[in-house]
């Protein structure tokens, strides 16, 4: 039976989920948008988190960490400093365990960086993809 987590069917999701976030991004900065964008994020990052995996299971990788996963997309070149996503992995990692409005607020401020490294992500595999089709 065929995986159901390929980069053809993951990648229209990551894509949907890039543009909620961006919505989510754009709203007024009120405690209710703040909240509502981070937790896109977090949900963002785990869509990009399975694209990565999809690709990496065509080739017979399998990952047990989030540093790993990233780390294998950036030897892809698919994502640009490392320092970046070393970010974006630890922000979705405090989102997870901490509530504090302060920690928020920081992560929120950075959701656009990190939003334009997932696009970048995105859009590389997008033509690995058609490279292999």
């Amino acid at each position: 039976m065929a995986s159901q987590r390929t980069p053809q069917i993951i990648l229209p999701h990551l894509s949907w989920s890039l543009a909620r976030l961006k919505e989510a991004i754009e709203k007024e900065n009120t405690k209710y948008y703040r909240g509502a964008a981070l937790q896109r994020f977090r949900l963002t990052y785990e869509v990009a988190l399975k694209a990565i995996h999809s690709f990496a299971e065509q080739e017979g990788n399998n990952f047990l960490s989030d540093e790993s996963c990233f780390q294998w997309a950036e030897e892809k070149q698919w994502l640009k400093k490392k320092p970046d996503w070393i970010t974006v992995i630890q922000n979705y990692n405090k989102l997870k365990i901490l509530s504090g409005q302060k920690f928020r607020n920081n992560i929120y401020n950075q959701l656009q960086s990190h939003y334009d490294l997932l696009v970048y992500m995105k859009e590389s595999m997008s033509i690995a993809l058609n490279k292999k089709i």
